[in-house]
């Protein structure tokens, strides 16, 4: 009997304690506008960088949340300073520094100049130092940073003089934050932004970002390695027309190839911005190209931002999406090396705008995105922006219900002959159409937060649904019928 007992606790644990966590949570420290630009885990916990409007919308601060695996705020720290406005960029840990100091850079806008700063903290966000970097009397932005792990650490973005000519900003200092040296890498006639930065195996830096033509529309990805003194060692440039999509996430895989992401535009315009798609490229080490894919939907806003690789040897990628009445949803990709979609899926908190601008993987194999989220006045929200994480599990599911992970679901492209599925979008009723007459089918549908609001049998061969007490979102569908289940994403807008 003590053995069964004895068993019984030691499974009871073994499931709790490898149990899939799920949140989805706005955070608001401020009352009036909050943003996140990354999330970082350290000693179990998220921590989250934020740039805050404070009750006297005279000050953006620079704060730091913490999170548990919960998704519960356990700490937040806040930083102000008179009349300036402190944007975040990302957050990490630095070594071999001390093991319980953070690192967390941005930057400060002051008085018609910026300055790149780096704020070291513990793991209870008490302060250890601030310091500022930059050329003087010049816009000085920086959104990422690198540590070589020994002594050195380097941060990319631009600066830029009187908004006339933007060039990479690569700055180096050491752990302590003294600058060792900084460059500005550019062309005249040209800007150059630098949005990520990565470390090779031999040391070499790859920075990721965009290049644009100060004479025509023409802009796209830009790529470069460099070494460890600054000095160029090759770049490449991939154009599109119009407004492209920046590389926003470099890495070197262990072959030594570079996989980035990007963008491509397309003439016309949607909702006042340029049509467009994300990209995804694989380079060879030293720049020419393996292969380059875009994804997913024509969009007026369609970006990648960062990337991982996960236990399957794949890229998980964070994006955003736009749709009509200026909304938009998280999303993410699941990419294999030959760059084939394996998954994608797209997320929201509430109505309105929500951004993804980080991914990182969960101690329990699941992942946290990290943004924020406006509640636009067009579906009555304030305009106030919000911190958003979301944590799913390994199958990027949001709740306790199949989301169609692993493949093995059709898809509604492989059925068209079976089952067509429309309007989409719809109003107020949604029509389903089957090439046959099998029994026992049903149709579900769910919310953004995977709670079923619709769970029908179809008895006739065309059937017609009343969804009018629906609100308008995204949902996510599910068609059964014998063994196969179908299943894509609802738009519903009123």
């Amino acid at each position: 009997m003590k053995i069964l007992i004895h068993t019984v606790v030691f499974c009871l644990f073994f499931l709790l304690s490898n149990a899939q966590v799920y949140f989805n949570n706005r955070y608001d420290l401020h009352t009036r506008a909050d943003v996140a630009g990354s999330v970082f885990l350290h000693q179990g916990e998220y921590f989250v960088p934020c740039g805050g409007l404070d009750t006297t919308q005279i000050n953006l601060s620079l704060s730091v949340m913490k999170v548990d695996l919960n998704g519960v705020v356990t700490n937040s720290s806040h930083y102000f300073k008179q009349n300036d406005w402190f944007y975040p960029a990302q957050i990490g840990k630095i070594t071999p520094s001390n093991d319980s100091v953070l690192m967390y850079i941005g930057t400060r806008d002051g008085s018609g100049t910026s300055n790149a700063y780096t704020y070291w903290f513990k793991n209870n966000l008490d302060s250890v130092r601030y310091k500022e970097y930059g050329f003087p009397t010049k816009q000085n932005v920086v959104f990422r940073f690198v540590s070589d792990g020994v002594s050195n650490i380097y941060q990319v973005g631009y600066v830029d003089s009187s908004f006339t000519n933007a060039d990479i900003l690569l700055i180096k200092i050491d752990t302590s934050g003294n600058e060792i040296w900084k460059k500005n890498i550019g062309l005249t006639g040209w800007d150059e932004y630098g949005y990520n930065i990565a470390q090779c195996s031999n040391g070499d830096l790859l920075i990721s970002g965009l290049k644009h033509s100060r004479t025509t529309l023409q802009q796209g990805p830009l790529i470069m390695r460099l070494d460890t003194s600054g000095n160029i060692l090759w770049q490449n440039y991939y154009p599109s027309p119009n407004y492209a999509n920046p590389a926003m996430d470099v890495m070197e895989l262990p072959n030594g190839d570079i996989v980035f992401t990007g963008g491509k535009a397309y003439p016309g315009s949607i909702n006042g911005y340029a049509p467009r798609k994300p990209t995804f490229t694989r380079v060879n080490a030293t720049g020419n190209l393996i292969w380059q894919n875009e994804y997913g939907e024509i969009a007026g806003g369609h970006d990648f931002f960062t990337f991982l690789v996960n236990e399957k040897n794949n890229f998980v990628i964070s994006g955003v999406k736009f749709y009509p009445f200026n909304t938009c949803v998280g999303m993410v990709y699941e990419i294999n090396q030959n760059g084939d979609s394996l998954f994608s899926k797209e997320y929201l908190v509430g109505g309105g705008q929500n951004y993804f601008r980080d991914v990182i993987q969960a101690p329990d194999k699941g992942y946290v995105f990290a943004g924020f989220f406006i509640p636009i006045f067009l579906v009555g929200g304030t305009g106030t922006e919000d911190v958003w994480l979301l944590k799913t599990d390994s199958t990027f599911c949001e709740g306790f219900f199949n989301c169609g992970y692993p493949t093995g679901f059709a898809s509604v492209n492989q059925t068209e002959a079976i089952i067509r599925v429309y309007p989409n979008p719809a109003k107020n009723i949604l029509h389903i159409d089957f090439e046959n007459s099998d029994e026992n089918r049903r149709i579900e549908i769910y919310d953004a937060f995977g709670k079923l609001v619709l769970n029908e049998d179809i008895l006739v061969q065309n059937s017609t649904f009343d969804i009018q007490r629906l609100i308008s979102g995204i949902y996510f569908y599910k068609v059964v019928f014998g063994n196969k289940v179908i299943q894509s994403k609802l738009v519903i807008i009123k």
